[in-house]
């Protein structure tokens, strides 16, 4: 089975869990859509996130659609929890850069995406929100173009009044993009020469996944609207950055996590091999020389599950005292290599004294 990792990242408010919501009740990994305001949404797990209404640890989820399984990932959109993101987009894919349709692009959108393509993460933008009244995606599309990158390829007509209706634009109207943005195609369109859709689409995938063009989808994921397609996107045009076949053991350490009772988590994506319970696997800069796999866990639409092992591409979370930020599980040298992002200086000082 496919697995891959995908980042949901956008200004604060701009609906990032709403859609990872959608996204599992689309799906079919929940029968029950949950609220953002009502506090019943799958990845805002602490109290403080319920009773705000905003994501403040990284929360991972999944969902599976035909032979792929997709873990992901929801960051949080305020500027104050932006070292949060920073750790986890070491480990994505890909991600879907959320723009609503009645802001633009905001503050963090543009820190984020500067991130996303510092580090070479194939970026999707979905333009969300697309149903509340006053909207005028032309301006959108400049904005994107202006603060983003002019490089968008935009993959959908949508018709706001007096319904709102959004369909895929047929191969001749999506492909002035990709053949400016290629000399040899240039010149090949310009000298009367037919374009096998092949050879675009080819073009698009490479470029896509160098992070030089992005496509730019739409919807309402409060409303469900363009969910399904988002769906058939993700799954079909992301792949999975880890090693295939027989290969020795390799796992990042990315996001550390305490339970109710007090319980370390350590979250891990796997790029190599296959961890099993009970083994004994070797850590980076660990006091101890090995650790011993006593529990291991996964989401399995979108519930946490006990498993027995786990293969490359997957993210398992390990119940473990000595594991660390950015420890690595066996093999050193198979860890992708990826340009690292500063976190921001801090803006504020202050001083804690306790009450008593």
């Amino acid at each position: 089975m496919k697995i891959i990792n995908i980042g949901v990242l956008a200004h604060v408010d701009a609906g990032k869990t709403t859609l990872t919501e959608s996204l599992l009740y689309n799906s079919g990994a929940i029968t029950e859509l949950g609220s953002v305001d009502k506090g019943t949404t799958r990845t805002d797990n602490t109290l403080l996130e319920r009773q705000r209404g905003i994501t403040i640890q990284t929360g991972i989820t999944s969902f599976q659609w035909e032979n792929t399984k997709v873990n992901i990932i929801d960051t949080p959109g305020h500027m104050d929890f932006l070292a949060e993101v920073y750790r986890s987009l070491s480990v994505l894919d890909g991600a879907i850069l959320l723009i609503s349709a009645k802001d633009g692009v905001q503050a963090q959108t543009r820190i984020l995406f500067h991130a996303l393509r510092k580090m070479g993460i194939p970026t999707i933008f979905f333009i969300n929100k697309i149903d509340q009244n006053g909207i005028d995606l032309s301006t959108v599309y400049q904005d994107i173009k202006e603060k983003l990158s002019a490089e968008i390829v935009i993959k959908q007509k949508v018709e706001l009044y007096p319904n709102i209706c959004v369909t895929n634009f047929t191969e001749s109207e999506q492909w002035d993009t990709v053949i400016e943005g290629n000399d040899d195609l240039l010149e090949k369109y310009m000298s009367g020469k037919s374009l096998e859709a092949s050879e675009l689409e080819q073009e698009e995938s490479i470029r896509f996944h160098n992070c030089s063009l992005f496509p730019v989808y739409h919807g309402s994921a409060k409303n469900n609207i363009g969910i399904d397609n988002l769906i058939e996107v993700i799954t079909n045009k992301f792949y999975s950055s880890t090693h295939r076949g027989p290969s020795e053991l390799c796992g990042n350490v990315f996001k550390i996590e305490y339970t109710k009772k007090r319980q370390r988590l350590a979250y891990i994506r796997l790029y190599s091999g296959v961890l099993h319970l009970r083994d004994s696997v070797r850590v980076s800069e660990s006091e101890k020389e090995k650790i011993k796999v006593t529990e291991m866990y996964t989401s399995i639409n979108g519930e946490l599950c006990k498993i027995d092992r786990a293969y490359s591409g997957e993210i398992v979370i390990l119940q473990n005292e000595f594991l660390k930020l950015n420890s690595v599980l066996g093999d050193t040298k198979l860890l992708p290599q990826r340009k690292k992002i500063e976190n921001p200086h801090p803006l504020l000082q202050t001083t804690v004294e306790p009450s008593k």
